[in-house]
């Protein structure tokens, strides 16, 4: 099966599971930036639930079928629609040759998920076949789509569709505001004892610099105590870093793998597929947790998510 881009959005790209074992060498984690969501999608049309799925950011996008096959589409978007007419979200929709997938643009939230049943044959590198913009590496020749690029889709699975549709207690809710759990970070206590209370009793608003690297958490500035500047250390998706202007930054998927600013709180992982859906405009809260909760937390929500997933692993 091939899909054809007419209409690629503003940022497009192959994304499924993160690169793994590879920060030594400076390869970030990359992958879906919302793992919940593209699992959901996956497990819809019989995938592996990390398989590479098309991430679609923002703006509206549209495929033509080249072949039979099954499609899902989770996440932000506001329609999808098949040949003009609305097809429902979070289940699995049969697919014609000719065909016209209409994926809605996200008026909450920030990206949307289509999984087509098959492996979707992209390029692979270190083992993965996530793109990693910064790198140009992996996915579709390293970048996003563009009107006119094929994707090829390797044989299906053989998908049963009877009842297949994501139970409504385990759609993620859309919004544009969220409450996010964090950690304290290793180098909480570079923030004045003021700065530390603002952090979790004012909320932040998602600035313009926002990507798949990182966003900007636009407040009042976060003072901290003068000190020598701390060296490079490591980093990850979810560490929110503060420079010396007092204005946050939550990293993203495809954020370097060392930094050199005060690292003052870590999403846990339970929420941090969220922050594949922060947008500009959007508000967050921060809730301070202790690492043992958010040990529990996460437990909690495998625990929810199993029974239709089976068994998953969010990053």
């Amino acid at each position: 099966m091939t899909l054809t881009v007419v209409k690629p959005g503003l940022q497009t790209t192959l994304q499924g599971a993160p690169f793994s074992g590879h920060r030594h060498l400076g390869m970030p984690a990359a992958g879906a930036a919302d793992c919940l969501s593209v699992a959901l999608a996956n497990r819809l049309v019989g995938n592996p639930l990390d398989a590479t799925a098309i991430e679609i950011t923002l703006d509206d996008a549209k495929f033509t079928v080249g072949q039979a096959n099954l499609v899902a589409l989770t996440g932000a978007a506001c329609f999808l629609r098949i040949n003009g007419k609305d097809r429902p979200v979070h289940s699995p929709i049969p697919v014609t040759p000719g065909d016209e997938i209409h994926i809605g643009p996200s008026d909450k939230g920030c990206r949307s998920y289509l999984a087509v049943a098959g492996q979707i044959a992209a390029q692979s590198v270190l083992g993965n076949q996530s793109t990693y913009l910064g790198a140009k590496l992996g996915g579709y020749e390293g970048r996003t789509l563009k009107t006119g690029d094929k994707i090829k889709i390797n044989e299906g699975s053989d998908v049963k569709t009877s009842g297949a549709e994501t139970p409504s207690g385990l759609r993620p809710i859309m919004s544009k505001g969220h409450i996010i759990r964090i950690t304290i970070g290793p180098e909480y206590s570079a923030l004045s004892h003021n700065a530390q209370k603002k952090l979790f009793d004012k909320k932040f608003t998602i600035g313009a610099r926002a990507n798949r690297m990182g966003l900007a958490l636009q407040s009042t500035p976060l003072e901290q105590h003068d000190g020598p500047q701390m060296k490079s250390a490591p980093v990850f998706p979810g560490t929110i870093q503060c420079p010396p202007d007092g204005e946050p930054f939550l990293l993203g998927p495809d954020a370097q793998t060392t930094g050199g600013y005060p690292r003052i709180a870590q999403v846990i992982r339970a929420d941090r597929h969220l922050i594949g859906q922060l947008r500009p405009g959007s508000d967050v809260q921060f809730v301070r947790i202790s690492p043992v909760q958010a040990t529990e937390i996460y437990r909690q929500k495998l625990a929810l998510l199993t029974p239709w997933l089976g068994a998953v692993s969010l990053w």
